[in-house]
């Protein structure tokens, strides 16, 4: 039989065996722990900034394109159509963000899947506009003999065009004032939840801050004119 001093020399072999693993299990326990905060603190800063990003396209557009014909009643036929429409590279990245829905942040991931359709929607109505004119609007004007730059009679621009065109055009025209308005103010307020969230989430790390300008003034109510 063996002695009772190799029997506990057995199991201290094993107690320090088992020790060492589970140190070692720990220590890769909390370097994974740190590693996948590190990932998720990452990439709740880039949504941040894709926020910014977004919102500082339609606001730069905001600016140049739209606040030179607010409330003028020729919004729905002056308002400059581009042949490329102002784009963000920035896009939310669902699988790097499924830690706000595994964190109980559900609604704040389902904000920003919101913000970027409701971008999208905003981007398409300014290229359907752009479109219109270029493709409909100008040519019809050009067969009329309107002159590109002058001052035109809105009542014969509008006989020219015909009533369904010129609908179109004020209906897009002001659905864009409204939709590009009212992203500029949800994209500050999901800024602000985001944020918010992350810093719940992860108390004491850095996180992005964005200043922004002064906001938008609200709608056009003279577009459908």
């Amino acid at each position: 039989m063996p002695e009772w001093k190799d029997v506990l020399a057995v199991l201290a072999s094993l107690v320090a065996s088992f020790a060492g693993a589970w140190a070692a299990f720990k220590f890769e326990s909390h370097r994974s722990e740190a590693e996948e905060q590190k990932k998720n603190i990452g990439a709740g800063n880039r949504a941040i900034y894709g926020v910014y990003a977004l919102w500082n396209v339609l606001e730069q557009f905001r600016k140049e394109v739209l606040e030179p014909y607010r409330r003028r009643p020729d919004a729905w036929l002056n308002l400059a159509a581009h042949p490329a429409p102002p784009i963000a590279t920035e896009r939310f990245q669902t699988s790097d963000l499924q830690f706000l829905l595994e964190r109980g942040q559900a609604s704040i991931f389902a904000a920003l899947m919101l913000e970027e359709q409701r971008f999208n929607l905003a981007i398409d109505l300014i290229r359907s506009r752009s479109d219109l004119v270029l493709n409909a609007v100008f040519p019809k004007m050009a067969a009329a003999g309107f002159g590109v730059g002058h001052a035109q009679n809105q009542d014969a621009v509008e006989g020219a065009l015909g009533i369904d065109l010129c609908h179109k055009l004020k209906q897009i025209t002001a659905a864009i004032f409204q939709n590009v308005d009212e992203d500029l103010a949800s994209l500050r307020s999901v800024y602000v939840d985001l944020r918010k969230a992350l810093e719940t989430l992860y108390p004491g790390q850095k996180f992005l801050q964005v200043i922004f300008e002064a906001e938008a003034k609200p709608g056009n109510p003279q577009a459908l004119a």
